[in-house]
C-alpha cells in the first residue's frame, strides 16, 4: 500500500520544486512529491493511507555521512573513552570525558580487572595531547593502571597510540627497535608514543578488550540513526575474513537502521594480498553490493593527522617547530597502486590531510588521467584540510571530488592556528567556499569515531566556522545553512556516486528522509545545532524515533 507522508515542510532539494507538503511512497521510493491534494488527486482510488506523524515537523533528504567509521564507531561503545569532550554512547547515556591526565589515569583503572578476567589488552580510546598542554601519554603514565596487564590508548585520530612498558615486552619493543614512528628517549629507549605505521609494533599481539562485530556494527548503526543520518559509511575496512562478513550480515538485517557504504582500506589490504587478488576481491565485492549495503570507492591514505602532527604540510610546515609529518604513500606510489583500479573502473578516495600531501596526490592523479583517461572517474579526497585554492582549481580540472573535515574547526581550530598550520593556512581550512567558487563536488563529515557523528553540527561547523574559543576561524569560507545542507545530503551521494537514487526527494529515488523539529533553513544560525532529530525514513519505512 501506498503511504503519503505529510510535513509542515518538505525540503526536496530538487530546483524544479524546492518545498513541498506531502511525499508519497510506493515499494521504498519516492512515487509523487507536491500538495497533498495534487498526491490524492494523482493516486485516485488506489490503495492509500495519509500518515500525518510528521504534520508539524520538517522533512528533509536524508542525512549521509560519506567519511565515518560505522564498525569503529561501535566498537568505541565498548572501550574506556578518555576523551576530552562528553561522548554518546549507542543506548544514549553519555561518557564524560577526562580534562587531565589523572582523570585519563583513573578511567583506565576501572576496567582493569575485567581486562585481567578475560586476559584482554586494555584499550581506552579518544585521547589527545591538545587538550592536555600538548602533553602525550607515555609509559610510566600507564603504568600507573597496571603493570602486569598490557594498555594501550589511542589517540582521538587514530593516526598515535599510547602503550605502557607491559604491552611494549609482550611485543619485544626496547632500545633496539628502530623503525619510523617510535618515539624514544635521549638513551633511545622507546616513551610509549608511536605514530602511524609505528603502531602496527605495539597492536600486533593486543588480544583487545572489545565487542563482537555484530554488536559494534549495530552500535555503529544506532549512533548514525540517533543523528539523523539514513546513509552511513565505514570508509577504511579491512574487507576480509570473519569480522566483515558478520558486519555484512548484520547490515543486512531487516531492522538494521541505517544504509552503510563500505570502503576497503587497500593500504592494509595491500599488506595482505598480492595486486591479482586485490583486484579480484574488489570486483567481488562490488558484484555482491545490495542497496542496503554497498561498496564505494576504495581508500588509501597518503599521510596523517594534523593535530598529531604526522600530516604533510608544505613550507613553512608546523609554526611550532614539531614535526613528525611524513608521507604514507609518495606521488609514484600513488600512480602505482591507485592505477590499476583506475583502469578497472573503481573509484579512488584517499587521505590527505595537509596541503603537501594533497600537492602529490593530485599531481599522481594527473600521471593517472594522462596515461588513462576516464570520465566521471569521481577521484576524491578526504579531508583535504588546508588545500589552496589553486589546489581547488585543478581538482576541478581533474575532476576529483572532496570530502572535507568541517568539525575540526570547532574540535582543533584553536590548536591550529597557534600550535600546528599557523593563522594563515588554519584560515583555509576544510574551505568549502573555496570549492564551490571552483566548481569542485564537495561534502562534509565527522570521521566518526575521531568526532562525534552528528550532522547537523558537521552543517553548523560548515556555517559558522566557529572554534571552541568562539573565534571564527576564516569568515569567507563559511556557507549557508542551504549550502551545507545540500553538502550533507546531495554533496555525500556525488561523492559516494549514488545521486541517482539519494541526497534529494525526487520521484524514483530511495524514501530515505530525516525528520527534524525545526527548519534548518529558517533557525538562526547558531541555533543549527540544537535542532532535534525526531526520525528517520529509510526505504519508506520509520525508523525507531530516539529516545
Amino acid at each position: 500500500m501506498d503511504t503519503i507522508y505529510v510535513a509542515s515542510t518538505i525540503i526536496t532539494l530538487d530546483p524544479t520544486r524546492p518545498f513541498a507538503e506531502a511525499v508519497a511512497v510506493r515499494d521504498g521510493k519516492i512515487l509523487h512529491v507536491g500538495a497533498l491534494e495534487e498526491l490524492e488527486g494523482y493516486l485516485g482510488r488506489g490503495a492509500y493511507v495519509i500518515d500525518r506523524q510528521f504534520a508539524n515537523a520538517v522533512i528533509t533528504p536524508g542525512f549521509i555521512e560519506a567519511h565515518g567509521h560505522l564498525y569503529g564507531d561501535g566498537s568505541v561503545c565498548e572501550y574506556p573513552w578518555v576523551g576530552f569532550d562528553d561522548r554518546v554512547r549507542a543506548d544514549g547515556t553519555i561518557d564524560k570525558g577526562c580534562k587531565t591526565i589523572s582523570d585519563v589515569i583513573a578511567r583506565l583503572r576501572r576496567d582493569v580487572d575485567r581486562a585481567l578476567a578475560d586476559d584482554k589488552t586494555l584499550l581506552g580510546f579518544g585521547f589527545d595531547p591538545t587538550f592536555h598542554d600538548g602533553r602525550p601519554l607515555l609509559a610510566h603514565d600507564l603504568n600507573e593502571v597496571s603493570n602486569e596487564l598490557g594498555v594501550i590508548v589511542m589517540n582521538a585520530s587514530g593516526h598515535l597510540c599510547y602503550a605502557n612498558t607491559a604491552q611494549m615486552a609482550k611485543n619485544g619493543i626496547d632500545s633496539t627497535t628502530v623503525a619510523p614512528g617510535v618515539m624514544v628517549d635521549g638513551n633511545d629507549n622507546p616513551t610509549g608514543e608511536f605514530h602511524e605505521t609505528a603502531m602496527g609494533l605495539v597492536l600486533a599481539k593486543a588480544n583487545l578488550l572489545g565487542t563482537s562485530p555484530t554488536a559494534a556494527t549495530w552500535n555503529g548503526g544506532r549512533l548514525a540513526q540517533l543523528a539523523g543520518c539514513t546513509t552511513m559509511s565505514d570508509i577504511g575496512m579491512v574487507t576480509l575474513g570473519e569480522s566483515f562478513e558478520a558486519f555484512r550480515r548484520a547490515v543486512h538485517e531487516e531492522a538494521f537502521p541505517v544504509r552503510v557504504a563500505f570502503s576497503p582500506n587497500m593500504n592494509k589490504i595491500g599488506e595482505l594480498l598480492g595486486l591479482p587478488e586485490r583486484l579480484e576481491l574488489a570486483k567481488k565485492l562490488k558484484s555482491e553490493s545490495t542497496d542496503r549495503c554497498f561498496m564505494g570507492p576504495l581508500k588509501w591514505l597518503a599521510d596523517g593527522s594534523i593535530q598529531g602532527f604526522t600530516g604533510k604540510l608544505g613550507w613553512p610546515g608546523y609554526c611550532g617547530g614539531e614535526d613528525h609529518g611524513f608521507l604514507i604513500m609518495d606521488e609514484d606510489a600513488v600512480v602505482r597502486d591507485v592505477t590499476p583500479f583506475h583502469d578497472a573502473g573503481f573509484q579512488a578516495a584517499i587521505h590527505t590531510n595537509g596541503d603537501e600531501a594533497t600537492a602529490v596526490v593530485l599531481a599522481a592523479i594527473e600521471r593517472i588521467l594522462i596515461s588513462s583517461p576516464r570520465p566521471d572517474h569521481r577521484h576524491r579526497l578526504e579531508h583535504c584540510q588546508l588545500a589552496s585554492r589553486a589546489q581547488f582549481k585543478k581538482m576541478a580540472a581533474l575532476g576529483v571530488g572532496v570530502n572535507l573535515f568541517s568539525n575540526h574547526l570547532f574540535y582543533w581550530g584553536d590548536t591550529h592556528r597557534t600550535k600546528t598550520a599557523g593563522p594563515d593556512k588554519a584560515r583555509r581550512m576544510n574551505a568549502a567556499r573555496s570549492a564551490i567558487d571552483a566548481g569542485v563536488t564537495f561534502s562534509i563529515h565527522s570521521d566518526a569515531p575521531v568526532t562525534p557523528v552528528a550532522p547537523l553540527f558537521t552543517m553548523w561547523c560548515a556555517v559558522n566556522r566557529q572554534t571552541r574559543s568562539g573565534f571564527v576561524l576564516g569568515e569567507y569560507e563559511q556557507l549557508t545553512a542551504r549550502e551545507a545542507l545540500e553538502a550533507m545530503t546531495m554533496g555525500s551521494a556525488k561523492l559516494l556516486h549514488i545521486d541517482d537514487k539519494a541526497g534529494s526527494i525526487e520521484v524514483g529515488k530511495w524514501a530515505d528522509f530525516t525528520v527534524l523539529a525545526e527548519n534548518p533553513l529558517e533557525v538562526e544560525k547558531y541555533s543549527l545545532k540544537d535542532i532535534a532529530v525526531l526520525a528517520t525514513v529509510v526505504n519508506g519505512n520509520v525508523t525507531e524515533r530516539p529516545a
